[in-house]
């Protein structure tokens, strides 16, 4: 039960008592005041927060698999006749370790050198950003290929900062480039003969030759020749080359002696009539494509267009650096694809980890040196090979597939 309480002024307890006033007076104004949008008493999303802490950082920690197909691969160091190339040896061999050089490249931001006749077609140059000394090689643990070959794992020993990575028409980094640089070596013949090395040039005109090309050590900021591309600045877009074969392929040509052969012709008063094909150098040659791509991230595949002059504040500050001008205060873009999202249109997207300030780049790679088949002479040896004629199996495969989701019997 509730009760009423009387309070007594102080003067009616005692004459000399001070009369207080026991009510806290309360003063009603009005002000307006921003609303923050987090404050102590907001709820905060995590996702939220870490989708923005991840769009504002571009490190990255490049790391990945290297499947490595080719013949040269078990080859012997020192070798002097056709045999060598087809019989492995397991000391004292070429290798994928000993084979390469691997560099990482960017775009160059300047210097591309525009086709002859050509108001698109562009040889693309790269910028080294990592050198040998950046990267490690060595073998994945327990892990084969299909051939029962071993697999390697890579990793670069450092973090790539992209934000000032541009290349000359002022795109952003969507790629980086492994770039494995082949190391030619010697044959056993005497005189000593050294592997040589030929790539694709497109000279001025867009038609490509093969050029004498002599892998050299690289440092960081070195420049390094590249492929055709097509650009167009209204639809600022980059593509490969539709109008010539775009792309860069090194060229390895093994040399080798082909022996003597001698042919007997016949039989004459029990003497034998024989002549002899001397013995012939001759070349094998290899082929890859030395420029390998790590994604980084994609653009939308729709076109953003504003113009200055016409659009609001809002629309012209949302205008990224790297927007290019097609004059008249005209800007044409296109978004870059957050991470962990896909574009809608074309289902492209990435969605790497995102762990102490850095981004995880795993890349799997099959380097693959094949032998050149346009060349007449690796063509007719490869034709000469022989295999045996493979065991055909009369047993039919036991299988339970159509018994799948069937009672147990």
């Amino acid at each position: 039960m509730n009760e009423n309480l009387e309070i007594l002024l102080g003067s009616t307890k005692n004459i000399a008592s001070v009369n207080v006033d026991n009510y806290q007076k309360i003063e009603i104004i009005n002000k307006t005041s921003q609303i923050m949008e987090y404050d102590v008493k907001n709820a905060l999303s995590a996702t939220e927060i870490f989708d923005a802490e991840r769009e504002a950082n571009d490190v990255y920690r490049i790391y990945g698999r290297i499947e490595y197909l080719s013949l040269l691969n078990g080859l012997k160091s020192n070798y002097s006749k056709l045999e060598d190339f087809f019989l492995p040896v397991n000391t004292g061999n070429k290798n994928i370790l000993n084979s390469f050089k691997f560099y990482l490249l960017r775009a160059a931001n300047s210097g591309y050198t525009q086709i002859v006749g050509s108001t698109i077609e562009y040889i693309r140059y790269f910028e080294v950003i990592a050198t040998p000394t950046d990267f490690e090689l060595y073998n994945a643990g327990y892990t084969n290929n299909v051939y029962g070959e071993q697999v390697y794992a890579f990793n670069f020993n450092r973090d790539f900062d992209i934000t000032p990575y541009v290349d000359a028409f002022n795109f952003p980094a969507t790629e980086l480039f492994l770039y494995p640089q082949y190391v030619p070596g010697a044959n056993g013949a005497s005189p000593i003969q050294l592997e040589t090395m030929q790539r694709t040039s497109w000279g001025t005109n867009g038609i490509p030759v093969q050029v004498p090309f002599t892998p050299a050590t690289l440092n960081i900021g070195n420049r390094v020749y590249g492929d055709l591309i097509e650009y167009s600045k209204s639809l600022f877009l980059q593509i490969p080359s539709t109008q010539h074969p775009n792309e860069q392929i090194y060229y390895i040509a093994t040399p080798y002696i082909k022996p003597a052969i001698v042919i007997t012709l016949g039989v004459f008063f029990g003497v034998p009539i024989t002549i002899t094909i001397p013995a012939v150098n001759y070349n094998l040659i290899w082929k890859y494509n030395p420029f390998i791509p790590l994604r980084l991230r994609y653009f939308y595949d729709n076109l953003n267009q504003v113009n200055t002059g016409t659009t609001t504040y809002a629309q012209a500050s949302s205008i990224p650096y790297y927007a290019t001008s097609i004059g008249d205060g005209n800007y044409v873009w296109r978004d870059i694809v957050p991470q962990g999202q896909t574009d809608p249109t074309t289902n492209l997207g990435v969605d790497y980890p995102f762990v102490n300030k850095k981004r995880y780049l795993f890349s799997p790679i099959v380097l693959d040196i094949s032998p050149d088949l346009n060349d007449a002479h690796t063509f007719q040896v490869f034709t000469e090979i022989k295999f045996s004629t493979p065991t055909i199996l009369n047993t039919k495969p036991i299988s339970n597939l159509n018994n799948i989701g069937k009672p147990c019997q």
